[in-house]
């Protein structure tokens, strides 16, 4: 009889874990509603670009954008929302038009961020569509290493001035805050001034993140950026 008890309630467990770790797909309205789901699926697609683009030169260098959303499937497994995108990639500047999968997950207790897999395929290796130019190209994130010169130098500016003014207007907890993970680096797009895009995320001392998009030019103009909401 207790074996029968143990058995039936391991049965209920694998159960009930089944039921949170399947995928859900969300509908077209949903995802128009949720600036989460759409601010995640752009990290995610930056990232997988990012990815694609180098080292190797597999996917051309240039401005891209998310064409077309072909579905979002969402669950939620141990503590952290899961959200795997089916999206349509097309590069403007130097057309080429791919189909990116990925997965991004945030953690409820402290929105830690992460993309989790990634992958592409080429749809079309030639579109018909207007060449984009004068845009901005991707960086490799490798460059990016403390002390190495203006790529480094301005990140750290820009964040020193976003944690600084983003606390100031209520839009981050008041704390210490170092950047812990490279979404994507992007530049302007510009020669003059010219400058970069980062998009990266911010951890604060108490364990706490943030997802932030800071821009800085290297005439010393007054950074901007854009902090992203958790929910």
């Amino acid at each position: 009889m207790k074996t029968s008890f143990i058995l039936a309630l391991v049965l209920l467990v694998c159960e009930t874990l089944a039921a949170n770790t399947d995928y859900v797909k969300l509908d077209a309205n949903t995802i128009s509603k949720s600036q989460l789901i759409k601010d995640l699926r752009q990290l995610g697609a930056e990232y997988a670009l990012e990815k694609g683009i180098f080292p190797e030169d597999a996917l051309p260098n240039g401005y891209w954008i998310v064409y077309k959303t072909e579905s979002v499937y969402k669950r939620v497994f141990n503590g952290a929302t899961y959200y795997k995108y089916t999206v349509q990639l097309r590069c403007e500047s130097d057309p080429i038009l791919i189909r990116a999968n990925y997965i991004v997950a945030i953690w409820a207790s402290n929105a830690n961020t992460l993309v989790t897999d990634y992958s592409y395929s080429v749809i079309d290796e030639n579109p018909n569509i207007p060449v984009a130019t004068d845009v901005p190209e991707y960086i490799d994130n490798r460059l990016l290493k403390q002390g190495s010169g203006d790529l480094w130098s301005l990140l750290d500016g820009g964040i020193k001035y976003t944690v600084k003014n983003a606390i100031s207007k209520g839009l981050i907890k008041n704390s210490t805050y170092k950047f812990v993970r490279v979404y994507s680096i992007q530049d302007t797009g510009f020669s003059n001034p010219s400058g970069y895009n980062y998009l990266v995320q911010l951890v604060s001392k108490q364990g706490y993140n943030y997802r932030v998009r800071t821009t800085v030019w290297e005439n010393n103009s007054t950074p901007k950026y854009v902090i992203y909401p958790n929910v």
